[in-house]
């Protein structure tokens, strides 16, 4: 496996030069904008790390399934990958590789958005405000980090098993959509049969859930259905699959 040749090819382009800056400055205006108003708007002053943090979620709900998408899939779309397999024997342990390389650069992306969370919160809440609220960081970054893991583990998921940039992301970010859609529909029809089987497929949920410490063996069936399946099929195709 050779993980830095894939996170070298990966940033190594000008397509990802672009996404780069255009989610800096999302993740930044996100940051400043859910921290450095608060004071402004808010009774007492206070700005409260786990609303910086909520805002933050909006832009890494779409940036992270474009690289894990992006590195897991892209070589596939532009038909580079016949090269790479030639230069490189053994399959899996490219794909191994690949989801190594998406892995550390999603997680350096989450660090650095949550580090400018803190920072923005801290410096309305004790330059600008009152105070800052830092009393629930523990527990907020539990539940947001274990959903972003699972909007990550998804988009994965997606790009390994349809191996085509643009059928990833429709899937990875189109996907979620629709079952949150769902899932507040059926609150509507209380149905209890419909809604488990939408919880069946609700990864965020399931997610929130682990997050928050109240998670149940029911909430690993969305992770089965969503990630391990379509993991597991996706690393068949790229065991089988013919280049040309």
């Amino acid at each position: 496996m050779r993980p830095d040749i894939d996170l070298r090819g990966y940033l190594d382009t000008r397509l990802t030069t672009i996404t780069l800056i255009i989610s800096g400055l999302a993740v930044l205006g996100a940051a400043l904008l859910g921290g450095l108003v608060q004071p402004f708007v808010f009774e007492g002053e206070i700005a409260d790390i786990s609303l910086t943090t909520f805002v933050l979620t909006l832009p890494l709900s779409l940036i992270i399934p474009v690289i894990a998408v992006v590195v897991t899939a892209g070589e596939w779309s532009d038909r580079s990958i016949q090269v790479t397999l030639l230069q490189r024997p053994g399959r899996l342990g490219v794909l191994a590789s690949k989801v190594i390389a998406a892995t550390a650069v999603v997680a350096t992306v989450v660090a650095i958005s949550l580090a400018l969370g803190v920072l923005t919160t801290w410096f309305a809440g004790e330059v600008l405000g009152e105070r800052a609220v830092f009393e629930n960081l523990g527990s907020m970054l539990a539940v947001q980090l274990s959903v972003l893991a699972a909007t990550f583990l998804f988009a994965l998921a997606m790009g390994v098993v349809t191996q085509s940039t643009v059928l990833g992301l429709i899937a990875a970010i189109g996907v979620p959509f629709v079952i949150s859609t769902a899932a507040v529909i059926v609150q509507l029809t209380g149905s209890a049969v419909i809604a488990d089987v939408v919880r069946a497929v609700d990864l965020q949920t399931a997610a929130t859930q682990i997050g928050n410490g109240d998670g149940e063996a029911f909430d690993a069936i969305p992770y089965l259905l969503l990630v391990v399946l379509p993991l597991a099929l996706g690393a068949w195709r790229w065991r089988t699959r013919e280049v040309g």
